[in-house]
């Protein structure tokens, strides 16, 4: 059962998990040991073990993990033991596991107590009568190797996706079973809380419900207690306003349940942040026993109108009766070795996220369900969830009884839990099922089954019917992956080598995975993968972490090199052999440039584009990766161009061939805005052939779409599509400007593809000032056109980078130090079509290059 446990206000209700000492893990060979008594005689190597945690971050805390020679986790049995005192406690007393992965046996005292199969799954055991003064407990994890001999009835389907078919009997994750772009790194041992409970009177389950009834915030509860006496009253508040709550024993007096509704008018609504504020009411249980009162505080609740429109064959979200463009990413994990991430790394990853302006983010089925911790800050943070279901391109044996019943418990505690999120809006019963299927060349009936076509959305829609359910991701259309239907993943533009100006002709109606590259990191993940050195892409350590599709004859790098070419007309293999410098200089840009030109595409006003989320928000390990973050939650350059391309006030151009340019103009809040629109044409690298302005009002929530020609109120052939003799400018500049005149969006348009020229001469002045002892802010102005300048700052991280800098035109950049006691600051500044760096210190700094 899943719980919102909370420490009583008058008993120590959570003996934690400070009550275990010395725990301690080794591996011994795969059945060989029956009985923790027989670790004695084992030659067995102990090491230093963490609850939560897993086998590879024990080994990697001793230093015993390599990931070029990784240890075979899987083909071990791994065992964690730990010893506690007697609990002070005259009431019964439960073993809780928030997550055991995956095949583990529990032995308290030499018994074992509990066998379990599904990592994803909490269980709980009544230790009241095996416990002593002094207690030991051990936990076998044993081999999924050996596990995945047995013989089973073959699937109806075979994935290339996963390194052994049987994987679908087995309720674990599939990351570190994905060759060609997991690390290979298992999932082993007790990677959630482990924790006794003892009190007079516990929650040990609650299930909450939050929904908008006409105007009307409509609150239902159900909870699950265990009280040592008769629970004489009972009350929810939420906000202000307080219900009492029914009291209904179960016949045999184990357990009591308490539930009710309660209506809290005319709340205030939740938002998504890019759309409004994050409305939540604070909520608790009291319970009365024997004259006291208990109080359980439990997570806040909000509330929010969902709709799903799937007119025209689309899938849009709509949040409290408004039309919500959905961005954002495919969450992955915090940290490989321990799966969960504390809660100041997952309030570091989801503020970045909400920083770049990303609204949804994506829970795929080859993941992790993540914690009540990240759930809560989404909800604090006002990032959406799309929830899959841990489910993934594998024909699951959903006829096995045993199999659904155990499937059928991890979904409901999953659905208990996240009911009373706002942030959670969309359940999906799992990953690349029925486009596996369908790619097989299968007919339609084998795409999916009746366990998530029927039994797993009736289970959402009982236990959380303000969230919607989608059978599968991708699903709808003649075919399951159909761009122009219902959700699709779409690699167009990325794996499958399209071109930008088939974007429009594909008519992507909302992608929950898309835009696949080879994402590089910055300089110091790059020297950490090649042991110091530089990037050389065809070194096998670097090789091993370029993802891939398992089969495939080339990989996300050969992609990355193939829109380098549309881009900057160059040809990968030569550049990088002749310039390897120039060759990474041009490769940073490349996935930003072109995830920013196909969201500019599909948040324009003509399209029927609903949302996308990128493939991934954050690599595994330190690669070259799919990732806009890189494994140590840093920014990568693309997070900066998706930042800037995903902003609630934006500015965006389309090619429109012989119509010429189209500007976006995108108000997503709800505030009516005055603003100015400015039209640059410039003549590299300073001349400026043409400036235009024009004000406008924008309404709250619209998207407006203007003609260059128009706002210009001539013709200059702006994207060059004519070709009346030679082009009379390089670059469109469009800025749109607050009626102050601070820039809010800019874009921009380049006639030509081609690899930017150094410039002869050019005046850049840099000035660093400290904000407060975190902060400094570094201001640019040039005097000349600067194509995707670089910051790199040791310690520091931009709040943007890899932009256009517009001459005479002065940029603000702020740097937060990424530690509490920051050292000096220096930042280097590059250019694509600079030679060489300028490095800036905290003192007004002019430097003019040589002609």
């Amino acid at each position: 059962m899943s719980t919102m446990t909370a420490v009583s206000a008058v008993d120590e209700s959570v003996i934690n998990a400070w009550a275990f000492t010395g725990w301690k893990c080794c591996a011994t060979r795969a059945g060989s040991v029956t009985h923790p008594d027989e670790l004695v005689a084992v030659d067995a190597e102990w090491h230093a073990a963490t609850v939560p945690g897993t086998a590879a971050s024990a080994l990697s805390a001793a230093g015993r993990w390599d990931f070029h020679r990784p240890v075979d986790i899987d083909a071990s049995d791994w065992w964690w033991c730990a010893t506690f005192a007697q609990p002070l406690s005259d009431t019964p007393i439960e073993l809780v596991f928030d997550g055991l992965a995956t095949l583990a046996e529990v032995w308290l005292n030499g018994q074992r107590v509990q066998a379990t199969d599904n990592m994803f799954r909490q269980y709980r055991v009544d230790i009241t009568d095996c416990v002593l003064t002094e207690n030991s407990l051990a936990i076998v994890f044993r081999s999924l190797t050996s596990a995945l001999q047995q013989k089973r009835p073959r699937p109806r389907w075979k994935t290339n996706l996963v390194d052994h078919q049987q994987l679908r009997w087995f309720r674990t994750t599939l990351l570190g079973h994905i060759p060609g772009w997991s690390p290979p790194v298992a999932a082993v041992g007790p990677w959630r809380d482990i924790r006794l409970e003892s009190s007079k009177v516990r929650l040990i389950d609650s299930h909450i419900q939050a929904r908008l009834v006409a105007n009307e915030g409509v609150v239902t509860f159900r909870s699950q207690f265990q009280s040592a006496w008769p629970i004489e009253r009972a009350t929810l508040r939420v906000g202000n306003v307080t219900t009492p709550l029914r009291i209904e024993p179960d016949s045999e007096g184990e357990s009591i349940t308490l539930l009710g509704d309660l209506v809290v008018p005319q709340p205030n609504r939740w938002w998504p942040h890019t759309h409004g504020p994050q409305s939540r009411y604070d909520a608790s249980i009291e319970v009365w026993v024997d004259d006291q009162a208990h109080s359980f505080p439990l997570a806040p609740i909000g509330f929010r109108q969902l709709e799903i429109d799937e007119q025209s064959h689309g899938f849009a979200v709509r949040i409290n009766g408004e039309d919500v463009y959905c961005r954002g990413a495919c969450w992955t994990v915090s940290d490989i070795f321990v799966l969960d991430g504390s809660e100041a790394l997952l309030r570091r990853d989801l503020e970045l996220a909400r920083e770049a302006g990303i609204n949804l983010l994506r829970v795929g089925g080859t993941m992790i369900y993540e914690s009540e911790t990240f759930f809560r800050l989404c909800d604090e943070l006002g990032l959406m969830v799309w929830q899959d279901f841990m489910f993934a391109n594998m024909a699951y044996p959903v006829d096995d009884p045993a199999f659904v019943e155990n499937i059928t418990v991890e979904a409901t505690q999953l659905l208990r839990r996240t009911a009373g999120h706002p942030s959670v809006v969309v359940y999906c019963g799992g990953s690349e099922i029925e486009q596996q299927a369908a790619m097989l060349g299968l007919p339609e009936e084998m795409w999916s089954n009746p366990w998530f076509a029927e039994t797993l959305p009736a289970l959402c829609h009982e236990l959380h019917p303000s969230a919607s359910y989608v059978r599968g991701s991708p699903t709808g259309g003649t075919l399951p992956f159909d761009p122009q239907c219902g959700v699709s993943h779409y690699y167009g533009i990325g794996a499958y080598r399209r071109s930008l100006s088939e974007l429009r002709q594909a008519d992507v109606k909302f992608t929950t995975e898309c835009l696949g590259f080879s994402n590089l990191p910055e300089s110091a993940v790059i020297a950490e993968i090649m042991d110091g050195g530089g990037l050389v892409t065809h070194a096998p350590q670097w090789k091993q972490r370029v993802p891939r599709d398992t089969g495939a004859g080339w990989d996300f790098e050969d992609i990355r090199d193939h829109y380098l070419h549309e881009l900057y007309g160059v040809e990968a293999m030569p550049l990088r052999a002749s310039d390897p410098l120039r060759y990474q200089q041009l490769s940073r840009t490349v996935p930003g440039e072109m995830m920013s030109r196909a969201f500019a595409e599909w948040r324009s006003a003509a399209s029927s584009n609903g949302g996308g989320l990128v493939w991934f928000y954050k690599d595994l390990w330190p690669a070259a990766g799919w990732g806009v973050l890189d494994s140590y939650g840093q920014p990568k350059p693309t997070y900066y161009y998706l930042k800037r391309a995903w902003q609630s006030q934006q500015l965006t151009i389309t090619d429109e061939g012989l119509s010429g340019l189209r500007l976006h103009i995108i108000n997503e809040s709800a505030t009516d805005s005055d603003v100015i629109i400015e039209i640059t044409l410039l003549k590299q690298p300073r001349q400026t052939v043409l400036r235009e302005e024009c004000p406008i009002s924008l309404r709250g929530r619209e998207t407006r779409s203007l003609n260059v020609n128009e706002l210009l109120g001539r013709f200059c052939d702006v994207n060059y599509a004519y070709r009346f003799g030679p082009a009379a400018h390089d670059v469109v500049i469009a800025t749109l400007m607050d009626a102050r005149r601070n820039v809010v969006s800019e874009a921009f348009y380049f006639l030509r593809r081609e690899n930017p020229a150094f410039l002869a001469g050019h005046t850049l002045t840099a000035a660093l000032n400290p904000i407060d002892s975190q902060t400094w802010q570094l201001e640019l102005d040039a005097d000349a056109f600067l194509q995707t300048v670089r910051l790199s700052a040791k310690g520091f991280q931009p709040s943007d980078n890899y932009f256009h800098l517009t001459p005479q035109r002065r940029k603000s950049v702020r740097f937060r130090a990424l530690d509490q006691l920051p050292r000096g600051i220096k930042v280097d500044v590059e250019a694509l079509n600079v030679d060489g760096t300028m490095t800036v210190i905290p003192q007004p700094t002019t430097t003019t290059a040589k002609a």
